[in-house]
């Protein structure tokens, strides 16, 4: 939704609740201790969460701000992130330890195929280049590439104990944080706490210092342990305008309003502060349930409540407006654009050899021919257990003999092709990364890939995965309710591989 419509839907519902109930609302900011540092005594006390008696733990606070940064040719964010929480049984001690993620500094030529083509969809580097570039001091290409740094900063973590009558707490060196790279695009910091036990209060706070000012990254307030109270609060320059959703059972209470923020160029410190415009974002979650992982709930960004942003537009000083949204349809030509999904589309399967020699071109039947296609393919390369968006050369993938899961679909897709077939990728989210909105089209959206022939009497969905299952079979991962066929010269359409599984 826009600003407007977003402001006015919060707004009412923020009435409505006031209306209803403004003594208890005054009651239920009061008790909210904010103060990081300083645990009160009844916090210290607390021996269980009288909303749910059996929770290990609870989220006494959440503080999140989010902070922009000007720059002569760009923007940085801040995410400062501040925790509380009670230990009341000791399966709670569990989170003493903490995981923060962020996504490491990786030149443009050494990033993964996929993550330039989500840079592509979220900002589309030509149209900026032929727009900006002109502008005098504005973002040129070179300049966006070389945004995509992040960092964990100013990390603090504390245990408070009672003994007695006295609080006393365990601060964690310096030199317990573990920084650890993941792969070559991510890492994330690790540390646990000292003595946490049942009735410890754990605090910590640091602050994910990030370059990639269009990627506003997820918010969820709620998780698998009650939070009593969880604010998100950001502003941001009203040259950045981003389409926000919020999500989950239990709703967040949220505002936008219009603000300023003023700044300073690092260019030109001697100058005065410059005020900016900007839209100032609140979102407030209070007495949240947990929510446990089960059955029917695949992720738990299905259910908790939070808030999620996709870039609408953009612009720098004095520069012009750069549009970053998207239909579906110019998504589907992105994809078909793309160096390593679209083109390899286009090109012919190492095995077409082996497929005439074995005739398999030669069977009249569509789908038994489509079958030993696959029956061909899945003889001479494995799935590794890995499920990717961005697939490999398919040389590549016949000489290791194996793959990810569109490693290995997209020689089955060239196979089929190459045997007469209309086969085509059919673009995905996992189930356990969470329901696939389609309000906001972006291409991060989509996790994988799996392989569709087209027939007249109906589609066939086959993936590396669920090779022993045959078509439409699907691993219960990749039974999407929603999903997007991607088709070459025609309009793509939206699928369901769940009503498909179930034929």
């Amino acid at each position: 939704m826009d600003n407007s419509s977003l402001n006015m839907k919060l707004n009412l519902i923020q009435l409505f609740v006031l209306l209803l109930c403004p003594a208890y609302m005054a009651v239920a900011q009061g008790s909210i201790n904010m103060k990081f540092g300083k645990p009160t005594k009844q916090e210290m006390q607390m021996t269980t969460y009288d909303a749910e008696p059996d929770a290990d733990a609870v989220v006494l606070c959440r503080l999140t701000d989010v902070e922009y940064t000007i720059q002569q040719t760009g923007y940085l964010v801040d995410y400062r992130e501040k925790v509380r929480i009670k230990v009341l049984k000791p399966d709670g001690a569990r989170f003493a330890k903490v995981v923060i993620p962020y996504l490491k500094n990786t030149p443009m030529d050494n990033r993964s195929n996929e993550s330039k083509m989500v840079l592509k969809t979220v900002l589309d580097v030509g149209s900026v280049s032929s727009s900006l570039d002109e502008q005098s001091g504005a973002m040129t290409t070179d300049d966006l590439e070389n945004y995509s740094e992040e960092s964990i900063e100013d990390l603090k973590a504390t245990a408070y104990n009672l003994r007695g009558s006295k609080v006393v707490k365990s601060v964690l060196k310096k030199d317990a944080f573990v920084d650890k790279k993941i792969d070559e695009q991510h890492g994330q910091v690790e540390f646990t706490l000292h003595d946490v036990e049942v009735g410890t209060v754990i605090e910590y706070e640091y602050t994910l210092h990030s370059q990639l000012f269009w990627l506003l990254h997820d918010w969820f307030a709620q998780g698998e342990i009650p939070v009593v109270y969880a604010k998100l609060d950001m502003n941001i320059p009203r040259y950045l305008l981003f389409n926000l959703e919020e999500h989950g059972i239990q709703r967040l209470m949220c505002s936008c309003t219009s603000s300023n923020m003023r700044y300073k160029l690092e260019s030109d410190p001697l100058a005065a502060p410059v005020v900016m415009p900007s839209n100032h974002y609140i979102c407030v979650g209070r007495d949240l349930k947990g929510v446990k992982k089960g059955d029917g709930v695949w992720s738990m960004q299905d259910t908790c409540a939070g808030v999620t942003a996709d870039l609408k537009h953009f612009s720098m000083r004095g520069a012009a407006v750069v549009d970053c949204t998207r239909t579906w349809e110019q998504i589907d030509a992105m994809i078909l654009e793309s160096e390593d999904l679209g083109k390899q589309l286009n090109e012919h399967s190492p095995l077409a050899g082996e497929l005439k020699e074995a005739k398999i071109t030669e069977i009249a039947d569509p789908r038994q021919r489509a079958e030993a296609v696959a029956k061909l393919v899945f003889d001479k390369v494995k799935w590794n257990g890995r499920y990717e968006l961005s697939p490999a050369e398919t040389e590549e993938t016949l000489k290791n003999q194996g793959g990810s899961n569109v490693d290995v679909n997209m020689l089955l897709l060239q196979s089929l092709n190459d045997a007469g077939l209309t086969a085509a990728p059919v673009m995905l989210r996992m189930r356990d990364q969470g329901v696939l909105t389609t309000d906001f089209p972006a291409l991060r959206k989509y996790t994988t890939f799996i392989v569709a022939v087209v027939l007249p009497q109906g589609n066939l969905y086959l993936d590396a995965s669920s090779v022993n299952g045959g078509f439409n079979a699907l691993a219960a991962l990749l039974q999407a309710d929603k999903a997007r066929l991607v088709l070459k010269d025609k309009k793509g359409q939206w699928v369901s591989l769940q009503q498909s599984a179930k034929k």
